[in-house]
């Protein structure tokens, strides 16, 4: 893998531990809703024996990571919040200072335990980035939506993302962070859409692993880059998908010319000018909105945005923009949250309407409707 010693990858694999800690651990924001927030890992079988990133072109499962609200009792002390061998291939990615990422912690997040009963919260359906960060990159923002009741539920396509480990811990790497492969936007982003409605499908997998009811009738989606536009996708081309999220991402093909007739939101970095927004929004005849962050770059909106404050990262990525990493992370995630409220829940949510002294930052660029 790139910018990876062997030798350091083969310490990583073989003790799951940061061999040398060379900087201070921080604790990740903690979600801010009222529920303990539980993680789990599960293998979702799906063939694909027409994918152009795998081996022999073929694929039989890919991995879902769950977040979702569990009874209060479930507390653990902190933990590292990513997987070490994951940790370790992006510190050498961003060329950070060794440990930076490995020392990230959350002490909210407890592994495996079971589904808080009765809820009643609508399912949220997760893309990352193409070619990552993967899903596990996303925590501060999933973790946080669990907090308030969601079943959050992200898709890791194996071989596509530069990393990922299966439930029974066999560590996968896939393409390199930051590579550009010769691959077909359209067939990446139906990939993402299969494995999306093989989600909806597996849902009575996902509730026996997790011991306990996911709603399957008010289901959202949503994602980032890449994810953020096979969610527009699959919001077109699935009548389960009620509503859906793109955080600056590419509406490509015929999507961008077609009406949802559905709510959702574009949310972007300062200045996005993708032509395809415009042509998006402009086939809309149900609520829309385009929302853009000043300060934020298109990485902003994935845990880097918190890694900026605690780690050198920014000084290594052009894509993190100038606006204080935690104010951007407080945006997002209540952005998010206040969509799914009033798109999935039908609650009033003010904060979409308009321009506020509260999220100065928010700037409302086009749209249409009021919650």
């Amino acid at each position: 893998m790139a910018n990876m010693t062997g030798l350091r990858r083969v310490l990583v694999l073989l003790t799951g531990q940061v061999v040398l800690r060379q900087v201070h651990s921080a604790i990740i924001p903690p979600p801010t809703g009222k529920y303990t927030v539980s993680r789990t890992k599960i293998e979702i079988p799906y063939v694909n024996t027409g994918d152009p990133i795998a081996p022999n072109n073929v694929t039989t499962a890919f991995l879902a990571t769950v977040y979702y609200p569990t009874p209060k009792s479930f507390v653990g002390a902190p933990v590292p919040y990513l997987d070490p061998a994951l940790a370790v291939l992006f510190e050498d990615a961003y060329n950070v200072t060794a440990g930076s990422f490995q020392n990230l912690t959350t002490d909210a997040i407890v592994w495996d335990a079971p589904l808080l009963k009765d809820t009643g919260y609508p399912t949220l359906l997760f893309g990352p980035a193409g070619i990552g960060p993967p899903v596990e990159m996303f925590s501060i923002l999933l973790s946080d939506l669990a907090s308030y009741g969601y079943t959050v539920i992200g898709a890791d396509h194996p071989w596509e993302q530069p990393f990922i480990r299966w439930p029974n811990g066999t560590a996968l790497y896939g393409l390199p962070p930051f590579s550009n492969p010769d691959i077909d936007p359209g067939t990446l982003y139906d990939i993402r859409v299969n494995e999306t409605k093989a989600l909806i499908e597996n849902i009575p997998l996902i509730e026996k692993i997790i011991r306990g009811s996911i709603n399957s009738t008010h289901i959202g989606t949503f994602g980032h880059s890449v994810g953020g536009g096979a969610a527009v996708r699959a919001l077109l081309r699935d009548d389960r998908v009620a509503s859906a999220i793109n955080l600056d991402g590419s509406v490509i093909g015929e999507d961008q010319y077609t009406d949802a007739a559905k709510p959702g939101i574009l949310l972007s970095e300062e200045g996005y000018a993708d032509p395809s927004w415009g042509n998006f929004e402009s086939a809309q005849t149900g609520w829309w909105k385009h929302l853009a962050v000043n300060g934020s770059l298109h990485v902003d909106f994935t845990d880097l945005a918190f890694w900026k404050e605690v780690t050198n990262v920014k000084e290594h990525s052009m894509s993190l923009g100038d606006i204080n990493g935690y104010r951007q992370v407080n945006i997002t995630r209540t952005f998010v949250r206040a969509f799914f409220d009033f798109a999935l829940r039908g609650l009033v949510e003010p904060i979409l309407n308009g321009p506020s002294d509260a999220w100065p930052e928010v700037i409302y660029v086009t749209g249409q409707g009021d919650p």
